[in-house]
């Protein structure tokens, strides 16, 4: 039997950023969007995020696509917060979405930052949070990334 170890920090974001999903749902949209991970068969380490962005820490299965993960959950999750009357602000994910390989040594970490979000944009904005992510990986940074 295989071993693989595949651990993915992600984050994608509302459409434009808009401050659409209210805090006191998105334990609803972590559920929903821990179901989509279950029928991927991937593992969902940590959960979090604000009113614009999600960040996951999952455990890719082997037999999925990153970006086949990612378009699932976000076009089932996308279509039930349009219907829902609840998130009467949310008109879309943003198209792209941050992902990074972390090693099982970086995984505690990880699972501490994506933990606190509420309180790491007390004083940090998603756009300073998204710079300092894609330096850490480094990628080049855009500000039209993740619109």
């Amino acid at each position: 039997m295989s071993k693989v170890s595949a651990y993915y920090h992600i984050v994608f974001c509302t459409k434009e950023r808009r401050m659409a999903l209210p805090l006191e749902h998105l334990d609803d949209i972590y559920r929903f969007i821990n179901n989509e991970l279950s029928i991927a068969k991937c593992s969902l380490l940590r959960i979090g995020g604000i009113q614009n962005h999600v960040h996951l820490l999952i455990d890719l299965h082997p037999s999925v696509a990153l970006s086949t993960l990612m378009q699932n959950i976000k076009s089932h999750t996308g279509g039930w917060l349009r219907k829902d009357a609840r998130f009467p602000l949310f008109d879309g994910w943003a198209r792209e979405y941050y992902a990074a390989s972390i090693s099982a040594t970086h995984k505690e970490p990880v699972i501490e930052y994506i933990k606190n979000q509420r309180q790491h944009h007390l004083g940090t904005s998603f756009d300073d949070e998204l710079i300092k992510m894609y330096q850490k990986s480094n990628l080049s940074y855009d500000d039209r990334d993740l619109r």
